[in-house]
């Protein structure tokens, strides 16, 4: 293999890993990630690496993964006692909006209706 050649399949490697790094830097650039409250008490908090929890204060009740497309955001529990487990309810979409440190989450589908009751109902705001 002459340098060209191993230049070339250096490139290719790093032009391939950058194409697998696109979908979370999409999460990370678009979607407003950080910590967001309502009922006074409830937090759900979204990182940057696409993993949300949401905490009542006295501890983590539900933990997942989080995907967004657009204004489309894709909740998938994977524990926890608050956390959708059954068969076709475990992950839901909702529409987000984002204006004035304020979190909206509009239902698309979701067959968790305790989870639609706790996103969908309230406005998410960022603390001060």
């Amino acid at each position: 293999m002459n340098k060209y050649t191993s230049m070339f399949h250096s490139l290719r490697s790093l032009l391939m890993v950058g194409a697998f790094a696109m979908p979370l830097a999409a999460v990370a650039a678009d979607f407003p990630a950080g910590a967001y409250v309502a009922h006074k008490s409830i937090t759900l908090t979204f990182d940057a690496q696409g993993q949300f929890h949401v905490n009542d204060g006295k501890g983590t009740q539900v933990s997942g993964r989080y995907t967004v497309k657009g204004d489309q955001l894709e909740l998938t529990d994977t524990e926890g006692p608050w956390a959708c487990t059954k068969t076709g309810e475990q992950s839901g979409t909702y529409t987000w909006k984002y204006a004035g440190s304020v979190l909206t989450l509009t239902k698309v589908t979701d067959s968790c209706q305790d989870r639609v009751g706790t996103l969908a109902a309230v406005s998410w705001k960022r603390p001060q």
